[in-house]
This record gives structure tokens, C-alpha cells and sequence, in this order.
């Protein structure tokens, strides 16, 4: 298959340009400027589509003409969430491509109202419109919290405590609401990629739908255990208080704040969502499509983490 990778020049993107060619396909890249491609990744490409602005509609005609299937690596952000995938549809519609990735690669919100947690309101949003206004049925998939960003990997997002996340990388803290029993259900973002290109080239894949995947599922206390075996430096672990104490730092996050300025305060809402189990995976689906994940121990020490 020729595959177009909408956004291949991003962290999920890079990895999707190997997922799919040693798996014998074509990769078309759509993005904004080659020049972020090392060489190696730029000679595995059938064609580079440069794009002036997720709006470019010259462009994205362009990437999808003739191709068998898009994948959506876009970053998460709203605009390129609900209006640049949308937009991303609309030409794979005028191409006749019925194989669509949508971005996604979250906790599952396939059942959550608008306005629970701002951060995945464009994506219930651009999967609502497709459904009742496009013929293409997208795949959408839910894989947890990426490695990545869990781990605050520079250039990868980061979920430290300032951002009301967990893990401080400086300090070598963990910090946990709740019992520390809670379950975090994470994926590398090669494992995501390759997640993406394994179900792109099933016979099923028009038929769109949801994937529930990851690289594995641990306690925080686990998650911390692992980083002093592999990296030899002892975790701090402490424990901050107890889930009806985090919901209502969330809450009263939320009330002084505002929705354009989320940001400020989404991060108590991931820990909140994740460890009260509002959007836990269930069912997974990893044997049925046989793809070898990385564990933690591999990602710790392969990663670019100190």
C-alpha cells in the first residue's frame, strides 16, 4: 500500500515512517518542512508534501491523491485535532481513500460528555462529525498515557508535578494520589506507530472503529521500582493525599481558571480520570494483532531519560 502520514515529521509520525516500510508499504509524508526528517527517514519516503498551514488545501489534495490509506500523527493540540483532521477527511474523501488512522492515542473517551475533559473534547468532537457527515469510518486508537510524556522526555510533553503531573524528572519524585494501587496503562510511541501500522493493513481497517492497546500496565510504586533497578537511583515515592482530595484540587483548578487557559490545570484531570478509573482501557486487544511491545524496563533504559 501507499501510505500518507499526516504530520511525519512529529514525535508518532517518525516512528510511523519505519512501522510501515519494514512492513513492505510506500510512505508519503505531509508536514511543514522536510528539514526535520533526518536523512535516514527521508529516503524511505515515496514523496515529501510540503504544506504551508493545517489549512492548505492544495496540499493535502495533493498527499492524498492515489494513495490506499492515511494516517493522522498530528500533534495534540485542539486546532489540529478537530479542524485539521477534518480537513485531512475531507480530502481523503475526494481521494477515495477508505482507510483512515485517526489521531487519538489516548485513555478512552469514547463515552465521555463534552465539556468532562477539555483536552479530548476535539477528538469526541472530529469523531461525531465524521460519523454523521463522512462515508470514510475512521480507526481510533486508545493506548493510555504515551511513555514519553509520562516521563516528562524532553520535547515529548511534559507531566512533571509543575504541570500537575507525576514524575519530576529532576528530583527523581513520583508523586501519588490515592492508594498507589491504581493501574496506568502507558505505550511507547514506537509502539504506538507500530500499533497504527499493523492495523492500517488489516482487511478490516475500512470498516473504522475503535482499538483499545498498550506497551503495559503498572502501579506508579511499580513505574518507580523499575527506574531505580534500571537506572540505580533511588525514587523518591510520596504520596499526596487521597482521591476525593485530587478531585477537588481538579474542580477548584477548573473554577479559576477558564477554558482557553485548560492548560493550567488539565494536568489534575489526567491523574483525577486515570486513577479513579473514569477511562481505564478495558478489554485489551494485543493478541489480536500480535505486535511485540516494549516493556518498561526496555523503554527506561532506551529512552532518552537520565
Amino acid at each position: 500500500m501507499l501510505v500518507l502520514v499526516a504530520g511525519a515529521t512529529g514525535n508518532i509520525g517518525q516512528h510511523l515512517i519505519d512501522s510501515l516500510t519494514k512492513r513492505g508499504h510506500q510512505v508519503r509524508a505531509l508536514a511543514r518542512n522536510s528539514s526535520k526528517l533526518p536523512a535516514k527517514r527521508l529516503e524511505k519516503l515515496e514523496a515529501f508534501i510540503s504544506s504551508k498551514s493545517y489549512y492548505d488545501i492544495n496540499a493535502l489534495d495533493h498527499a492524498c491523491t492515489s494513495v490506499d490509506a492515511v494516517i493522522s500523527a498530528y500533534a495534540g493540540i485542539p486546532e489540529l485535532q478537530l479542524e485539521a483532521q477534518l480537513l485531512l477527511l475531507r480530502a481523503a474523501e475526494r481521494a477515495h481513500v477508505t482507510r483512515f488512522i485517526s489521531a487519538s492515542w489516548n485513555y478512552d473517551w469514547r463515552d465521555m460528555p463534552l465539556g468532562m475533559q477539555e483536552s479530548y473534547d476535539p477528538y469526541i468532537s472530529f469523531r461525531r462529525h465524521a460519523d454523521i457527515s463522512s462515508n470514510i469510518r475512521p480507526i481510533y486508537i486508545l493506548s493510555g498515557v504515551l511513555a514519553e510524556v509520562l516521563f516528562s522526555v524532553s520535547g515529548h510533553g511534559d507531566f512533571s508535578p509543575k504541570n500537575h503531573g507525576v514524575w519530576d524528572p529532576a528530583s527523581k519524585t513520583m508523586e501519588i494520589f490515592g492508594t498507589g494501587q491504581e493501574q496506568w496503562h502507558w505505550t511507547t510511541e514506537e509502539d504506538a506507530a507500530e500499533f497504527a501500522a499493523e492495523i492500517i493493513q488489516r482487511e478490516d481497517a475500512p470498516q473504522g472503529g475503535f482499538w483499545t492497546l498498550c506497551s503495559g500496565v503498572n502501579t506508579l510504586p511499580e513505574i518507580a521500582r523499575a527506574y531505580e533497578r534500571v537506572k540505580g537511583t533511588k525514587v523518591d515515592i510520596q504520596y499526596k493525599g487521597t482521591v476525593s482530595d485530587l478531585r477537588r484540587k481538579a474542580l477548584e483548578a477548573r473554577e479559576q481558571g477558564c477554558p482557553k487557559k485548560y492548560w493550567d490545570y488539565i494536568g489534575w484531570f489526567y491523574q483525577l480520570y486515570t486513577v479513579d478509573g473514569t477511562w481505564t482501557l478495558k478489554n485489551l486487544q494485543n493478541d489480536t494483532i500480535g505486535v511485540l511491545t516494549t516493556s518498561l524496563e526496555e523503554f527506561l533504559r532506551d529512552s532518552q531519560l537520565v
